[in-house]
């Protein structure tokens, strides 16, 4: 009689186990926002020019771990290529803001990728900001260092 008891509560044990995995997985997904080919471009820098670079971002934060993922890819940079990238804000659109973090070290190049992760402190980026699309990244060039090409960090679910 015990083997039967024995054996119904270890398939409930399991059930419960894998019911409480898709659960997590929900909730890991409900708490994650997209950027997916965010433009970069000299048309979004304050103020606005005309150059052939280009570039996007991928992008993605996690609410539970609090970081902020992302992915620059860039080509067409002027001169000799990037002398520096940063992410700024608090800046909307059209709006020119400070450096929070600089990007090192970054391709020198005219054309590349970056990536990287950055914890949302809630200090000196909040996550109220980020998913209110107030940080921005851009690419500075010698030919450009204002910045050559510009993307806002939109993200969304």
């Amino acid at each position: 009689m015990r083997l039967p008891k024995l054996t119904a509560f270890f398939l409930c044990l399991s059930i419960l186990f894998i019911t409480s995995c898709n659960d997590t997985d929900e909730l890991e997904d409900e708490n994650i926002y997209y950027g997916t080919l965010l433009p970069m471009s000299s048309s979004q820098e304050t103020p606005p020019f005309t150059s052939t670079a280009t570039g996007t971002i991928d992008a993605n934060y996690n609410r539970l771990t609090k970081t902020l993922s992302y992915k620059i890819t860039f080509s067409g940079l002027s001169g000799t290529g990037a002398t520096a990238a940063h992410i700024h804000g608090l800046g909307e659109p059209g709006v020119v803001a400070g450096v929070l973090q600089t990007f090192s070290p970054f391709p020198a190049a005219t054309s590349g990728t970056f990536s990287g992760t950055l914890l949302i402190d809630g200090v000196k980026f909040t996550e109220e900001h980020l998913l209110a699309g107030r940080y921005y990244m851009n690419i500075h060039t010698a030919a450009k260092p204002g910045g050559e090409i510009r993307g806002q960090l939109i993200l969304s679910k």
